[in-house]
């Protein structure tokens, strides 16, 4: 059976039908499928049936895997996968309990609030892939936000205000809000993760589109005045994160989704943990430094 692309609405994300469950694909289907990521951001399979190895293998062809830190939370036996879960490792059907913290099979409670992996380091992810293994029977979705389209709705005021600036990430100041359940930054995690600049208008690699490139690490704005700066980000943060601009993923076990963290954001959602079980498996892309968008160089002059 061939492979069919099927936008989603506003052309934003699109599903993969007819891939088999295991996702071995010829070099004419990948060249497809790469083809459509680079077109729609975000890319759904449904029904997969993947091993580790299966999961490896396919992100591998797109590009080098990143590595995620702290070991612990990455699949025994294959480094490649982060797991995100609040099981117990004695009994996956089972949460951990609610005093447990951050969890002892994966990462519990991981990206609430509106980000791209790694967007704290010089070099952020270029994509990620993550596979549904076990859901809730309620909530526990994934939004997920076209930047490109985020980008060409700003006000014109606002476009010419961020032209040619870059924004502040610093892990080292936020840590502590978004992972709350993980232990403090000790003084060589932050030596390892300094303050980082990215543009606010950036150009991706493969298309040449420019997006909106924003998230919740972002602090303040280089060469603006502290607060002109945090207002600032705040203003692109809830902009970005307008109905309008966001595809809603409602998780099945088997379903799979593939976005490109260079033009969009994406943000998990809570769910019940102290009753229900979430595991998913993820494999992330190295990336690429960010390039200023030329169009907002442009608007400064």
């Amino acid at each position: 059976m061939a492979i069919v692309v099927q936008p989603f609405e506003r052309n934003f994300g699109a599903d993969i039908v007819g891939v088999p469950p295991d996702l071995q694909v010829s070099d004419d289907d990948f060249r497809r499928i790469e083809a459509a990521w680079a077109a729609h951001g975000i890319l759904r399979f449904r029904g997969l049936d993947m091993s580790p190895e299966q999961h490896v293998a396919f992100s591998r062809r797109f590009g080098p895997l990143h590595i995620m830190t702290p070991l612990k939370f990455n699949l025994a036996g294959h480094p490649e996968i982060f797991v995100v879960s609040n099981a117990s490792k004695d009994d996956p059907s089972r949460p951990i309990a609610q005093e447990q913290g951050a969890g002892d099979a994966g990462l519990k409670r991981a990206g609430e609030g509106f980000h791209t992996d790694g967007e704290d380091k010089r070099i952020p992810n270029a994509g990620s892939f993550l596979y549904a293994k076990s859901v809730p029977p309620e909530r526990g979705d994934t939004l997920f936000a076209d930047m490109y389209a985020a980008y060409e709705a700003l006000p014109d005021k606002i476009k010419q205000a961020m032209a040619g600036r870059r924004a502040r990430y610093s892990r080292i100041d936020l840590h502590h809000v978004y992972y709350p359940l993980m232990d403090p930054l000790t003084e060589e995690q932050k030596r390892e993760r300094p303050d980082v600049c990215h543009p606010l208008a950036r150009r991706h690699p493969v298309t040449g589109r420019t997006s909106l490139y924003i998230g919740r690490w972002a602090c303040d704005v280089e060469g603006l005045p502290k607060d002109e700066g945090q207002a600032l980000v705040r203003y692109l943060q809830e902009f970005a994160q307008q109905p309008r601009f966001l595809f809603r993923q409602q998780w099945q076990a088997g379903d799979a989704i593939l976005w490109d963290n260079r033009c969009t954001q994406h943000c998990a959602t809570g769910f019940d943990d102290t009753r229900y079980v979430r595991t998913m498996h993820r494999t992330t892309l190295e990336g690429d430094e960010p390039r200023m968008a030329e169009t907002s160089a442009a608007l400064a002059l």
